[in-house]
Formats: structure tokens, C-alpha cells, sequence
């Protein structure tokens, strides 16, 4: 009960103290990536990334500059980028259906899974913004020291490389550490929407992953 009662006045002082859990840096409602509605502040607001694709602008040599509409991006330039995708397949954003679908799953461990993966020899990549408070990078690297994989004792002693972005900045934008089919990037600068907060050295990280130009 007494453990119990720390988790609970931790969450209770981030909440009253207008803390933004995906970026502990900024007041809750402040984020400038994602701002949501009051009502939409009392749930974890599961679609604030896709709102931030729509609500902002990219540009491209054949649309110009326009609101991001998902629908087509990811049926238009995306599919035909992966060249895997069957002519009958949609895609079709579901955000509510999975995280309702995957709800009982919160907070449960699944560290024998990736013990799993790793001893396959699947490549398993780990990411973390080190600002976020949902997915910490500290309990992250605490749940990684339980693992059984044979390589662990070795990854952990490793040191970390430093990540740049592009030749002419010397700025570290985050860590990266890899050992056999096993890699864990720190992304400094970043809460829990790596992707939008630091986009250069996250689609270094994708190209990395799938082992692509960027």
C-alpha cells in the first residue's frame, strides 16, 4: 500500500503541478507541437501527433506548400515508397481502435517477448526522448538490465557514440549504442514525439533501422 501510495503522489504532483508528460520541460497545454483542447487535455490525447501532421504545413517539388492530409500521404507517396503494399490495402488511420484494443496491456512487462526477438536474431531498436515522462528513458534502461540475452552484460559496457546532424553541425543530438541485432538510441531534445521535436537525426535513426538512404 505504501508503494502504492508514492506512485500515486508522484502522478498527483505532475498533474498539479500543470507538468506536460510528454515533454517535463514545458507546462502542460504550452506544448507548441501539440496543442489540445481542454477537453482533450483530461485523456493522454492519443491523436496530438497526427494533429500535428495536419495542422502543420510540408513541401514538395510536385504539391507545394499545404496541410499535411495523412489519407493521402500514406496511400499516394508513402505506398509507392515501399513498393510492398497490395493495390487492395487502404490505409486507414486507427488510432482509437488500437489503443482501446491494446488498453489491458499497459504496464505490463514485456521483456521475455524481446528476449525472444533478440535470441531469433531479430533487430530490436529501442528510442527514447529523453524529456518524456510517459515512456521514461531511465525505467527504459532499467527494464533493458533484466533482460537474459546472452550479449546483454557486453551491450551495457559499452560506451555510447554521439549522433550529429549533417557534417556542418557540431551540436550532439543524441546516443546511440548497438551490440549484434540490439540498439538503443537516446534522442536529447525530445519528449515523447521524438519524430516531431527532433526530425533531422530521427530520420537518421529510421535510415539506420531499415538500413536506407536518408
Amino acid at each position: 500500500m505504501q508503494q502504492q501510495h508514492g506512485v500515486n503522489s508522484r502522478v498527483l504532483f505532475w498533474i498539479h503541478s500543470n507538468v506536460d508528460f510528454y515533454n517535463f520541460l514545458l507546462d502542460a497545454g504550452n506544448d507548441p507541437f501539440f496543442r489540445i483542447t481542454t477537453a482533450e487535455s483530461k485523456g493522454l490525447g492519443v491523436d496530438k501527433y497526427s494533429k500535428y501532421l495536419i495542422n502543420n504545413k510540408f513541401s514538395t517539388a510536385d504539391a507545394g506548400a499545404q496541410p499535411v492530409d495523412l489519407y493521402k500521404l500514406m496511400n499516394g507517396p508513402i505506398k509507392k515508397k515501399l513498393k510492398i503494399i497490395p493495390e487492395n490495402v487502404t490505409w486507414e488511420e486507427q488510432v482509437y481502435s488500437v489503443f482501446s484494443a491494446m488498453t489491458g496491456n499497459f504496464m505490463n512487462p514485456r521483456i521475455d517477448e524481446v528476449d525472444e526477438l533478440l535470441a531469433k536474431g531479430i533487430n530490436v531498436t529501442i528510442y527514447n526522448g529523453q524529456l518524456d515522462v510517459i515512456c521514461s528513458t531511465k525505467g527504459v534502461e532499467a527494464w533493458i538490465q533484466k533482460l537474459k540475452w546472452e550479449g546483454l552484460k557486453h551491450f551495457l559496457s559499452l560506451e555510447r557514440s554521439p549522433l550529429y546532424c549533417g557534417s556542418n553541425d557540431s551540436t550532439t543530438k543524441g546516443f546511440v549504442s548497438s551490440y549484434k541485432n540490439f540498439f538503443f538510441y537516446w534522442i536529447l531534445g525530445a519528449g515523447h514525439f521524438v519524430p516531431a521535436e527532433q526530425p533531422c537525426v530521427s530520420l537518421q535513426m529510421v535510415g539506420n533501422i531499415t538500413r536506407s538512404p536518408n
